[in-house]
């Protein structure tokens, strides 16, 4: 019997280099020895889809219907299920799963998922990430579900939003000293554990060494993706 291929559907342009980081991390972590061992992908790079945290600050469009007629287009292409590298844009999940006929793989869920299962004595999670997620506790409410404690330090979030929309034009390692400070700063704060929850934030990850463990949530995506598409 046929068994019928599994293809993965990207809400991608949240940004572009972002989207690019989760499909390499797709490609250089599924084990393939020739082309068609690989993942059958569908990359919708949208970047016009307007900006997740200005809206949540009451600034900007709502993108939702954007993300919603992206995931729709590559639900028509034959999908079998769609992802979407952006935190902030998951402050939508349960409207996005609303509207699909096909199962969402959220970023959220695969980062939590990453921090119980080989961070098992971690209790107190460090979260740096745009205005947007952190207003829309994205991570903050599943983390305290799961009996976390969420660290935040509301007194960063210009400078980590300063790095983003840096990296977002094109400035990854110019970046490295100043994300550096921040993650002293979350130390400082008790944090055992930082989320880099910004899809952004993982691109300047290789220029970074810490004291405590940096969870790359793109990577933790991308991990879900390979094995929901291999059936694993």
């Amino acid at each position: 019997m046929e068994i019928k291929e599994k293809i993965i559907g990207v809400i991608g342009g949240m940004g572009p280099e972002a989207t690019l980081d989760l499909f390499y991390k797709i490609i250089k972590n599924t084990k393939a020895n020739k082309d068609q061992e690989h993942i059958h992908l569908i990359i919708d790079n949208y970047p016009q889809i307007p900006d997740r945290t200005a809206y949540l600050l009451g600034k900007g469009e709502n993108p939702l219907p954007y993300i919603l007629k992206s995931a729709k287009n590559l639900e028509n292409l034959g999908v079998s299920a769609i992802c979407m590298p952006c935190n902030t844009a998951h402050y939508f999940l349960d409207e996005i799963r609303k509207n699909l006929s096909v199962p969402f793989i959220s970023i959220v869920e695969s980062v939590i998922e990453e921090i119980k299962e080989n961070y098992k004595e971690i209790k107190n999670v460090g979260l740096v990430a745009t205005k947007g997620t952190i207003i829309g506790k994205v991570y903050e409410n599943p983390l305290k579900e799961e009996g976390y404690k969420v660290i935040i330090r509301d007194d960063l979030l210009d400078d980590v939003m300063n790095i983003i929309y840096s990296i977002k034009g094109g400035k990854i390692k110019e970046n490295k000293d100043s994300f550096m400070k921040i993650v002293e700063e979350y130390i400082k704060s008790g944090s055992e554990i930082i989320i880099a929850g910004c899809t952004e934030i993982p691109l300047l990850l290789q220029f970074i060494n810490t004291k405590i463990p940096i969870i790359d949530s793109t990577l933790c995506l991308a991990m879900k993706v390979i094995k929901f598409a291999k059936g694993n």
